[in-house]
């Protein structure tokens, strides 16, 4: 009896769990799946949560950082070189997640880009919109929580810069991303118009007043099959081709065998309130397209776009090489380094002892000095002293000489007088 009580209990749990991760699941599609496979990872977070991270061979790797913008029917368009973007950056949201870094998460609706704007009168910016941002037909994108994208995931150019084919080679230096934040303000402009989200973003003719350019509107064709993004009938022509399905083929797990690896650890995404997936159905059926109907007037460079893919591939094998390199550069210099730190602490030490002495021996010269001219105004005021004092008793020996004299004129003058009237008393006694 107690087995079965033990028995059912289990069931019963194991029944309660997957119940929970049904509940909480937003998986993966198998489109999806086998298109972005070979160029990262999937991974299994927050019970049933499939998210994917790419394999990244670039340090400070960002999205929305390798491709061009370009100016469509449906807004400003995110032209990607990397072999993934036809995905990545035109369904799902990112994320960076302090212990995964980078992670797509999967939805099924289509836009150009999923980027929130900022700009000011000399820098436009970018970056991707994170999974708390829902798109809704009626009021377009809102936040299901309170999250405010950091400043160093923004990506900044001038006016002059934006619609270039390397923009890449023009963004603001990670160092001034903070200055440029604080001084500009935020801007998304989604709608859903024709049957289609669009990104309008930034007004296009302010871009062009700005950066004194024409921008030109280019056709966008959009395709069911990824075999034709990179077929050669059509890069000679001005056009741009993306990747547009249906809801219904994107969902659909038509593969045998999925290898999702499995996480202990949660990312910091609650994804109680993360409405990816769930949200109202919008239809994204192919319809008669109107950009069909006009006549190519893109956007005129002298870089093909074929050029820009070519660079942007050389310049990932040369950065693997590289990455190889440096980690092995790294633990040579390393070695090195660890050798030359005793070496330069104890020179660094001679140095400090040094420097100390000429300090003090300084600050006794000083105090030399400073006694020297306290002594010399000293004996100056002691010299002008004595001279004051000495004209003072020259003067009263002065006035005592002149009383002097004074007094023996006046004693002379009465001897005088004395002896005359004596002679006139002996002359009066004579007669």
């Amino acid at each position: 009896m107690k087995r079965i009580i033990i028995i059912a209990v289990i069931f019963f749990a194991a029944l309660t769990f997957n119940a929970e991760a049904k509940k909480n699941f937003n998986g993966v599609g198998g489109y999806f799946y086998s298109q972005l496979a070979p160029y990262g990872t999937w991974i299994e977070v927050d019970y049933g949560v499939v998210v994917w991270r790419p394999t990244i061979i670039r340090t400070n790797w960002m999205p929305y950082q390798m491709g061009q913008w370009i100016w469509t029917y449906d807004g400003w368009y995110w032209n990607s070189y990397e072999p993934f973007g036809f995905i990545t950056y035109h369904y799902g949201r990112w994320y960076f997640d302090d212990y995964y870094g980078w992670l797509w998460y999967p939805d099924y609706e289509w836009a150009p880009a999923w980027v929130e704007w900022r700009y000011n009168n000399n820098y436009i910016g970018w970056a991707p919109l994170h999974p708390y941002a829902a798109f809704s037909v009626s009021v377009g994108i809102y936040y299901t929580n309170v999250y405010y994208t950091p400043y160093y995931h923004w990506n900044y150019v001038t006016y002059v810069n934006f619609c270039d084919p390397y923009v890449y080679n023009y963004y603001v230096a990670p160092g001034v991303k903070h200055r440029v934040y604080g001084k500009t303000k935020t801007r998304h402009n989604f709608v859903y118009y024709n049957g289609r989200i669009q990104n309008r973003g930034v007004d296009v003719k302010y871009v062009s007043t700005r950066s004194g350019q024409k921008i030109k509107q280019r056709d966008l064709v959009r395709v069911s099959d990824s075999r034709e993004l990179s077929r050669d009938s059509y890069k000679n022509r001005d056009e741009i081709r993306t990747l547009d399905l249906s809801r219904d083929k994107l969902t659909r797990n038509d593969l045998a065998r999925m290898e999702i690896k499995r996480e202990n650890r949660k990312t910091s995404v609650d994804i109680d309130k993360v409405k990816l997936g769930q949200r109202e159905n919008v239809t994204t059926e192919k319809r008669k397209d109107v950009t069909r109907e006009r006549k190519p007037d893109g956007l005129k460079t002298e870089q093909k776009r074929t050029d820009v893919k070519n660079v942007t591939k050389r310049v990932f094998d040369q950065n693997k090489n590289n990455t190889v390199k440096k980690s092995n550069d790294n633990r040579k210099q390393d070695v090195k380094k660890i050798r030359t730190n005793q070496d330069t602490g104890k020179r660094i030490s001679k140095n400090e002892n040094q420097v100390k002495q000429q300090q003090s021996s300084q600050m006794k010269e000083s105090q030399n000095l400073n006694r020297n001219k306290k002594n010399r105004t000293d004996q100056v005021r002691k010299d002008d002293q004595k001279k004051k004092d000495q004209t003072k008793k020259n003067r009263v020996k002065q006035k005592e000489n002149s009383d002097n004299i004074k007094i023996s004129s006046t004693d002379s003058r009465k001897s005088n007088n004395r002896t005359k009237e004596n002679d006139k008393v002996k002359e009066r006694k004579r007669r």
